[in-house]
């Protein structure tokens, strides 16, 4: 299996020992990628949000500053993002 690391939590000797262990691999010290290290491997590269319905698309909305503050703070205290309060807008007027 893939072993994730988190180089942010490194030392620099760890660091510095990592690049000398990654510089003495050649080719024939690899191999082909197992189904399970390649579903591994896709599970962890995904990039992006979860698919939700028929998948997003992002737009780029202008929104007057003061509105767009008071979103902001409503959002905040009710843990949503700004994508989901615009999201929602959109539902309520659309089933209105």
């Amino acid at each position: 299996m893939i072993k994730r690391v988190d180089i942010n939590k490194m030392t620099k000797a760890e660091l510095d020992r990592l690049g000398e262990e990654a510089e003495k691999i050649t080719f024939d010290d690899t191999r082909p990628l197992t189904v399970a290290e390649r579903r591994q491997l896709d599970h962890i590269s995904r990039k992006g949000r979860p698919r939700v319905g028929a998948g997003a698309r992002r737009i780029n909305v202008t929104v007057e500053q003061t509105l767009l503050g008071r979103v902001d703070v409503y959002a905040k205290k009710h843990g949503l993002s700004r994508a989901a309060m615009v999201a929602e807008g959109l539902k309520r007027i659309l089933a209105a």
